[in-house]
């Protein structure tokens, strides 16, 4: 009878993910909602998350079933496509040496020792190849930010009772961050301040526009400005920065006034909580120029490529999941990961991951700067107007990215934001990308002059 049941509920979980799989084959709004609302369930939960023990000592829980789904459906896109762009063709690199270095630290190191290293990567792999294979569409585009601005009031409504437990004192039961509770203020860990900072820079292109919709955005961007000074991350404040200020850079006629003005007032208004709350912190977590961090890191970083020199196979491949990333740091015994995206791909599929990774990256934003600002209106050439997401707002994010990978991996969410960038990108005629002059021999019989340009 019990093993009638439990073939039951495979079947019924089979059959429920099919259906599940069909529709995210045809619906990436469907997608981005389960990735981003299952990052504010893991980011509510922490560790009191539901879990399905499998066999080997691996755990399931949710937001691992949805990232495989995610990586099925984008691999069964993917299969359609009769030519993949270049970028792509690097992202698909990396995945497969990640897959290598989980196949042999499964080989080594046993099924859950690789497989809870490989959940650094999951989420980013997977959601990165699903959003890269569907074409961009100004709706489709608009939506997901709609949905993303959505997914971050209930962050913020957790954010808001977490500091109500902490500078209250009253006990609301909300279960409280492992890797956010150094200081009052910083309630949540690290990728989730950035979720907010990212849906902060969905705001910023309205911020001097006219009309209700500019202004509501505006309003929500303010807001969202305040959490995030008021959470306390450092690598979130200089990422944030570095977006705004290639917006400001890149649409300095309209965007220059009112942007300084919400930095200026959300720095003011951060100053005056931190003076109203002397001790919701210790003083290497309040101080913004307190190095303590930054030197723990780059200690533990130097022991980390000291060890993975020694073997020149790992230069090519890496190490296997599971090796762990044990150092001694300033007297102490660690073993957490690198905190930083770059080295920690370095160490786990070696020096062709790496340059995948910078190739992926890098080449999103030396392709993506090209798009020109929106005209009046925010119209933009070859996508209209009024949307989120829009093509002009993404070298901002992919700048906050490279920031963020310095001392961070990426969230649950930031996927999203490297698929939709490679579909962008990826297009022979893309009508949003300024091309390069052309350089034309001169032939003065024919009259043919030098091109100057134009829209491809």
């Amino acid at each position: 009878m019990t093993a009638l049941l439990l073939a039951l509920g495979l079947a019924v979980v089979l059959a429920a993910s099919l259906a599940v799989l069909e529709v995210l084959i045809r619906r990436a709004e469907v997608g981005a909602a389960l990735v981003l609302g299952v990052t504010v369930f893991k980011a509510a939960l922490v560790e009191s998350a539901p879990t399905i023990n499998l066999p080997g000592g691996v755990a399931v829980q949710l937001h691992d079933i949805v990232f495989a789904l995610l990586l099925a459906a984008g691999l069964a896109r993917l299969l359609r496509v009769s030519r993949l762009a270049t970028l792509d063709r690097w992202l698909l690199v990396l995945g497969a040496l990640l897959l290598l270095a989980l196949g042999r630290g499964v080989a080594t190191f046993g099924l859950q020792p690789a497989v809870a290293e490989f959940r650094l990567y999951s989420p980013f792999i997977s959601t990165a190849v699903y959003f890269a294979s569907f074409p961009p569409s100004r709706v489709r585009y608009d939506r997901i930010g709609r949905i993303w601005l959505a997914a971050t009031v209930p962050m913020l409504l957790l954010i808001l009772l977490r500091w109500v437990q902490n500078l209250g004192g009253v006990n609301l039961g909300v279960p409280a961050e492992q890797f956010g509770g150094d200081t009052a203020f910083r309630v949540v860990n690290g990728p989730y301040g950035f979720f907010v900072a990212t849906s902060v820079m969905l705001t910023v292109p309205f911020w001097q526009r006219h009309g209700t919709r500019a202004r509501k955005l505006t309003g929500v961007g303010a807001l969202l400005l305040l959490f995030v000074v008021l959470l306390n991350r450092r690598t979130v404040w200089v990422a944030l920065l570095a977006g705004a200020a290639v917006v400001v850079l890149r649409d300095r006629r309209r965007l220059g006034h009112r942007t300084l003005l919400l930095l200026v007032a959300a720095g003011i208004v951060t100053v005056g909580a931190f003076l109203a709350f002397p001790g919701a912190g210790s003083e290497s977590a309040t101080n913004p120029l307190s190095t303590g961090t930054l030197d723990w890191r780059i200690q533990g970083w130097s022991k980390l490529v000291q060890d993975w020199s020694r073997d020149p196979v790992e230069w090519i491949i890496g190490q296997p999941f599971g090796s762990g990333f044990h150092r001694v740091v300033q007297g102490t015994q660690e073993n957490s990961d690198a905190h930083n995206f770059y080295l920690t791909t370095m160490l786990r599929t070696g020096v062709v991951g790496s340059v995948a990774l910078l190739v992926v990256t890098a080449g999103l934003l030396r392709r993506l700067w090209r798009v020109p600002v929106p005209g009046p209106g925010g119209r933009e050439a070859g996508w209209g107007g009024g949307g989120l997401l829009a093509p002009s707002v993404f070298p901002a994010l992919l700048v906050t990215q490279l920031i963020w990978y310095l001392t961070w991996i990426p969230g649950n969410e930031q996927g999203i934001v490297t698929g939709l960038a490679l579909a962008l990108a990826a297009p022979v005629r893309a009508p949003w990308l300024v091309r390069r002059p052309r350089r034309v021999a001169y032939t003065g019989a024919s009259g043919r002059v030098p091109a100057r340009g134009g829209v491809r």
